[in-house]
């Protein structure tokens, strides 16, 4: 009784709020403020605006104003928000104490003042290296040649861990600049990939995306593209002619074509636009020993290369993907067949906006690895890089590491990388610093902070800086700067400012103002729509023959829409975001075609032995249509060690595979051995039927019959019905869908997920098939499985006019509304599911756990526009119905709007797709864009014979392709 009488006295500690004696102005609880900024994640790189609610980021959405990705965005640009708030973030810098081995014993915290004592001492022993990512920001790099200059010619190293410096050094050879050109595809009426998955992963997707979806347009110039490819990409499902090859036959791919436009050239009598080089001459008598490697009919590698002659000068060839052993011969023969079809200049630019990412190199990171071995680097200095992860054992980096004195990591996690260094220093999120990019020459953008730093962590730049300013010799423009945001304010005022077009009649002040409202400035003074002009071509270049035929398998490694290099492993969302071609979430996997699984005995999800070299890698297996039957393929990204709770021992590190030389790392061609093993492995998949079944789901057309009859491949149903018809005296939403612009890339079902606060259910429950996500991207396959077609089709609830689901529901949950949509009410739900058994699209999801517990901070990136599901609910797509309220009611305005103009409100799906597949507005409205499209003859009903009278129209699918449409489905799947 003593004891309790005590405990009742404690009183918990006081929290006291207090009001604002005076609000910011640009604060207003409840609505919310959009940042324009940037996101890079050491491969891709966009203008993105914040979305921030009461001073909490919620959602990234892409900058329409930015000329890379005008507007669209990736999936794993939305899940940077989802990274600012985990929960496996250090809270401050660290310090490791490693053992003789130099691997972690114990880790503790220090502060900042500490590390800054401990390092700069070091540093003015001199012998320091930076090795990073590329990174394309002016500040940045300015602040390393500052940081270089104070400490006695510090070096900088920069690497990639999807290394493309073959392109680089390419560009040197045939051209005598290393230059990234940037892809014009918006320019081409002909596109050829070679191993390049343009649309999925490799470059610059969203923008990639958009411009191949502008010249997809159905009509006389509308695009044609053929894919060469090892493995089953975005690139090649969404192909005309789709070629399967070895990573191996690249090259006899490319010299093949280049055989092909000569004689197409010779015979018609015209002339290259380029000599071929004096080595070429050998090489062309081999294009037809190159052909004969390939696995294609004869016909269709001359009916290419008629095409590339014919659409000379609007034609384009682009090769990429993972480098192979001979990945700069590849290149220079791409550089070849350009430059001969006169492309260069044209639908390649190389001189007015090339890219500035992916500068990394390979043989400077191998010197560096000499120079660590040699005692020669006595600090090293890692950020926005994993290295111990993504390179492989031959390079012998992790060795070299333990040989240095002082190492220092900037993760946000102890990671593979930063367990291993004496410091690690988190450098906190892009969304909580100030920073700048420049991803293609010329096109300047802000980094902006849009919340304080949830930790105590401080920006690699940050720390840089006070490094630097304790230098021997601390240039002016250091000591001048107060913090990072001065310095790079200092950057923009001396070098951006006066080279400007937007600077033009303003004062700094001003123009800085208008850089951070638009995110986006010009600098130069070349028409950013122009390419540049013809190069001249290396006479001397050596073109080089393609080897003989390669005997047994070859792997392919290469990385996902998801996971890209492997950074966001520890992302929920991603884990669990279907992958685009084969729809296996939370796992990475060995693709083996069908012919090589029944060769080789082996089944879905067997493990297998993959053998390269001294290396073994224990793997499942899933059978995937359209693999080359000598082709095993393998994602990168998977296998983290240290990623965190949630991406930890998820998959195998396919990155250990591969080869690293001073001549270049080769991750794809490798000579794989497979070896059966008797495990058994399960790999949970959201789509188990993968076939049309003859049903009018995904309708397609030829080009050709489209042109004849716009509604060809469409079967009208007549459909009478009882029901009286709605009467809507306000709105009428409604959503189209272009499945001839959707590329599958996934982008949609991330935003949504955002947007709405769709929760995570974990590998277990999507086995059981109770995944939440409210859009979908089904994947079906027509024709034989080694050479099958690949269709996609976005599905999210359809907003019937007849709803099957409101006539079943027992407590009106689910009804009707007067602007048309469906709504769900989630506090009558008692969840019976009779509306999910009643609906034929499948798009109603049940909640079946209470997922709302989230670990803190995660939960600050629930949006608070919209309800957070408790369990035991129905729930579904409601066309972001916040959106629309936000807009119709006036929120955050003096009054209610009396019109509302068209493309004012936009979806989650709508603002992100990159390619513009998606609409939405009133149909209400008859110069709406929406309604314009309900009126296309290529505009169809899903299961229109139902009567369900569906709310969303699908525009016809339209390949680009000499065959005849073989009815809906074709041959059997």
């Amino acid at each position: 009784s003593v004891a309790l009488a005590t405990t009742s006295c404690i009183r918990r500690p006081v929290q006291k709020i207090i009001p604002y004696a005076q609000a910011p102005k640009e604060l207003t609880p409840g609505i919310p403020n959009f940042y324009t900024s940037t996101w890079y994640d050491g491969a891709e790189g966009y203008g993105v605006l914040v979305k921030t609610l009461d001073g909490r980021p919620v959602k990234m959405e892409g900058n329409p104003l930015h000329p890379v990705n005008k507007g669209g965005l990736g999936a794993r640009g939305h899940a940077e928000i989802l990274s600012l708030y985990d929960p496996d973030r250090l809270h401050g810098p660290v310090r490791n104490l490693l053992n003789k081995g130099r691997t972690n014993k114990e880790t503790i915290g220090v502060k900042w003042d500490d590390v800054d004592s401990a390092v700069i001492e070091q540093l003015a022993k001199g012998g320091v290296a930076i090795l990073s990512s590329t990174l394309p920001s002016p500040s940045s790099r300015a602040l390393i040649g500052d940081f270089s200059k104070a400490y006695g010619g510090a070096r900088w190293v920069q690497y990639d861990a999807l290394p493309t410096d073959a392109v680089l050094e390419a560009q040197k050879q045939s051209y005598g600049r290393a230059v990234m050109p940037r892809y014009r595809i918006d320019r081409a009426s002909y596109l050829v990939t070679i191993d390049a998955d343009i649309l999925g992963t490799y470059l610059s997707p969203a923008e990639f995306s958009r411009q191949w979806a502008n010249q997809r347009r159905p009509g006389a110039d509308m695009l044609r593209m053929v894919s060469f490819e090892s493995a089953m990409t975005l690139t090649g499902m969404n192909a005309d002619d789709r070629v399967r090859i070895k990573p191996s036959q690249q090259l006899d791919v490319v010299l093949a074509l280049i055989g092909q436009v000569a004689n197409s050239a010779h015979s018609a009598g015209g002339q290259l636009a380029t000599q071929l080089p004096a080595s070429a001459a050998g090489v062309i008598k081999d294009a037809k020993a190159s052909a004969e490697q390939l696995e294609m009919k004869p016909e269709l590698l001359q009916k290419i290369g008629e095409q590339l002659w014919q659409n000379r000068g609007k034609g384009l060839v682009i090769a990429g993907g993972l480098p192979t052993a001979d990945a700069v011969d590849v290149q220079v023969a791409v550089n070849i067949l350009n430059s001969i079809l006169g492309n260069d200049g044209v639908t390649i630019d190389h001189e007015v906006a090339p890219l500035l990412t992916s500068q990394g190199s390979t043989s400077d990171l191998a010197q560096l690895v000499v120079d660590m071995n040699a005692g020669k680097i006595k600090t090293l200095i890692i950020h926005n890089l994993n290295p111990a992860y993504v390179l492989a054992s031959s390079s012998g980096f992790v060795e070299a590491l333990r040989k240095v004195d002082l190492t220092l990591s900037t993760s946000n996690s102890n990671d593979e990388t930063g367990s291993m260094t004496h410091y690690v220093l988190p450098a906190g999120s892009s969304l909580e610093s100030w920073g700048d990019s420049e991803f293609q020459a010329g096109a300047f953008s802000i980094q902006q902070p849009t919340i304080r730093p949830l930790w105590d962590s401080r920006s690699f730049e940050e720390s840089l800086l006070a490094w630097t300013k304790k230098g021997k010799s601390v240039p002016a423009r250091v000591a001048s700067a107060e913090d990072w945001h001065d310095y790079v304010r200092g950057i923009w005022k001396s070098e951006i400012f006066p080279k400007s077009a937007e600077a033009h009649g303003k004062n700094f002040d001003d123009f800085w103002m208008l850089a951070l409202q638009n995110g986006v400035v010009y600098g130069g003074s070349g028409n950013r729509d122009s390419a540049g002009k013809a190069r001249s071509f290396n006479s001397k270049v050596q073109l080089k023959s393609a080897g003989g035929k390669v005997e047994g398998y070859e792997l392919a490694l290469y990385p996902t829409v998801q996971f890209g290099s492997g950074r966001f492993a520890n992302v929920s969302w991603l884990q669990e975001l279907p992958d685009p071609v084969t729809k296996v979430v939370w796992d990475n996997y060995a693709s083996l075609s069908l012919a090589t699984a029944r060769k080789e005995g082996i089944q879905e999800g067997n493990k297998i032995d993959l053998v390269v070299g001294d290396q073994t890698l224990r793997v499942p297996v899933h059978i995937q249509p359209g693999m080359h039957d000598g082709v095993i393929a393998l994602s990168v990204g998977y296998g983290r060690t240290n990623a965190g709770k949630v991406g930890s021992g998820i998959g195998v590190n396919a990155y250990s595979l591969a080869s690293f030389s001073s001549g270049g790392a080769i991750f794809s061609g490798l000579p794989v051995a497979l070896k059966k093993t008797s495990e058994r492995y399960d790999l949970v998949t959201t789509q188990h039927h993968h076939s049309m079944e003859g049903r009018q789901i995904v309708v397609e057309a030829t080009n050709a019959a489209y042109m004849k009859n716009p509604g060809a491949g469409i079967e009208r149903e007549q459909v009478f019905s009882i029901w009286p018809q709605h009467q809507y005296t306000k709105h009428r939403w409604a959503m189209s869908v272009d499945l001839n612009t959707c590329s599958g890339c996934s982008a949609c079902v991330i935003a949504c997920q955002s947007e709405n606060n769709v929760p995570v259910v974990g590998k277990r429950y999507v086995m059981e098939g109770r995944e939440m996500h409210w859009i979908r991207i089904d994947r079906y396959y027509k024709g034989s499985a080694d050479e099958p077609e690949a269709v996609f089709m976005p599905l999210m609830c359809q907003q019937c006019e007849t709803a099957p689901c409101e006539t079943v529901c027992p407590v009106l949950a689910t009804t009707h509304s007067d602007e048309g949509l469906n709504d769900m009410v989630y506090n009558r739900c008692v969840g019976t599911r009779y509306c999910s058994n009643n609906c034929p699209y499948k798009v109603r999801r049940f909640n079946w756990f209470n997922y709302s517990k989230r670990e803190a901070p995660l939960h600050m990136a629930l949006n608070p526009n919209v309800t957070v599901r408790s369990r035991g609910v129905m729930e579904k797509c409601t066309f972001c119905v916040q959106r629309i309220r936000v807009v119709t009611t006036g929120v955050g305005k003096t009054s209610k709007p009396t019109t509302i103009k068209d493309g004012e409100i936009k979806t989650a799906c709508q603002q992100t797709c990159p390619t513009g597949a998606i609409k939405f507005g009133d149909l209400s409205d008859p110069e709406s864009e929406v309604s314009k499209l309900f009126q296309e003859k290529r505009a169809y009903a899903l299961l229109e014979e139902l009567n369900t009278v569906p709310r969303v129209r699908y525009l016809t699918r339209i390949r680009n392709a000499d065959r005849q449409a073989e009815g809906k489905e074709g041959e059997k799947a």
